[in-house]
């Protein structure tokens, strides 16, 4: 995929995955693409994408031809030469490649661009972060989802000199205009992503159980794209064993804006060591959806007791959740005022951060530096 605007300022290459398949990192991606176009920018992509959500490893190797040629690409192409990279950082060992992307880069003198989508490597020191970072250089600019996330990146990473937060909310105001519509009453609960055990699939059919031997008259819709057939075959089997369960299957465009008409409350147990500033969080909250989620990375900077629940990671998830749930069904004022407040979180967020991303985007296209660890 590529793009030729007005060519206003300079060239930019985005190295990452682009969608399909569709997940938060790439919808990100393709966020930041068409924001940048808009700008009028000359921007080229060199999509290292997987060609499923398969993480089996040998649907992983079939990565390298793309990221090979991508290498080769950023090499040799001569309008290359002191333009822009803009690259996003994977969590784990992705880094590896993305270190010979920014060394490349550096090489041809590229100004550096890293979006980071990931709190694996912000809890503790690591290596191959480091190596990525050092690569990089000073003069690099790093973009984080949280101030909380760049707090950790350059008390971690003394070498990060730049560092700016930008929250992924900025993004969804521009693609999906929405009219938020505060709930009532909490009848319907959600899940919504792609369907894998690391994403609390099974905690949110355990939530739903306890819910059912509660007595609560509460129905559950769960849509997303199956990680593989083995997860698929146990949600099946489990869904058929609990009435009121519906898998409405992936929702994209209108159909993901009818999903969320449909429900009330977003569940979202997610288990996933990268996870950061999950982009479904942002689109619940929009619509009045609150959301109830196990605070891993940025989550709690992004959710609280005023607009839904964070559950500590290291608590069993069932049981304080299907306590606020119990109590948002027997108070229904009360579960109004939250749902009213959770978009109006979001508008917090986007007020907050879109200054921030407009100048990102100038220095990306312009040339012009942002602040030294502008949090």
């Amino acid at each position: 995929m590529s793009a030729e605007g007005r060519d206003i300022g300079r060239r930019i290459v985005m190295v990452g995955a682009f969608p399909p398949p569709l997940h938060g990192m790439s919808a990100v991606n393709d966020a930041v693409y068409r924001a940048l176009s808009e700008q009028g920018a000359g921007v080229t992509v060199i999509d290292v994408a997987a060609e499923s959500l398969n993480r089996a490893l040998t649907a992983r190797l079939k990565r390298f031809p793309r990221i090979l040629n991508g290498l080769f690409r950023l090499a040799t192409t001569k309008e290359f030469r002191g333009q822009t990279l803009y690259m996003s950082v994977s969590g784990g060992l992705g880094q590896l490649y993305e270190t010979l992307f920014a060394c490349v880069g550096r090489a041809r003198g590229m100004r550096l661009f890293l979006h980071h989508h990931s709190y694996a490597y912000l809890g503790r020191f690591n290596p191959v972060t480091a190596m990525l970072v050092g690569v990089a250089g000073p003069n690099a600019t790093h973009i984080l989802l949280s101030p909380g996330m760049a707090e950790r990146l350059t008390r971690i990473y003394p070498a990060v000199r730049r560092a700016l937060a930008v929250s992924n909310a900025v993004f969804l105001v521009r693609d999906e205009p929405v009219k938020a519509m505060p709930r009532q009453r909490m009848r319907v609960m959600g899940f919504m992503g792609n369907i894998a055990d690391e994403k609390g699939i099974f905690e949110f059919l355990d939530l739903m159980a306890a819910c059912q031997a509660e007595g609560l008259d509460i129905a559950a819709k769960i849509a997303g794209p199956f990680q593989d057939r083995h997860t698929e075959d146990r949600v099946r089997v489990a869904i058929a064993k609990l009435p009121g369960v519906e898998y409405v299957g992936p929702k994209y465009g209108p159909e993901k804006e009818r999903f969320f008409s449909e429900i009330d409350v977003l569940v979202f147990p997610t288990l996933y060591r990268n996870e950061a500033e999950p982009v479904v969080s942002h689109e619940s909250m929009s619509r009045s959806v609150p959301v109830v989620a196990y605070g891993r990375g940025a989550i709690p900077e992004i959710v609280d007791d005023s607009c839904g629940l964070v559950v500590d990671p290291e608590r069993e998830f069932v049981a304080p959740a299907l306590e606020r749930l119990k109590y948002w069904r027997e108070n229904p004022q009360r579960f109004q005022d939250v749902s009213e407040q959770a978009a109006r979180r979001f508008r917090e967020l986007v007020a907050a951060n879109e200054r921030r991303w407009q100048d990102v985007c100038a220095d990306m296209v312009g040339g012009f530096p942002v602040g030294r660890r502008s949090f």
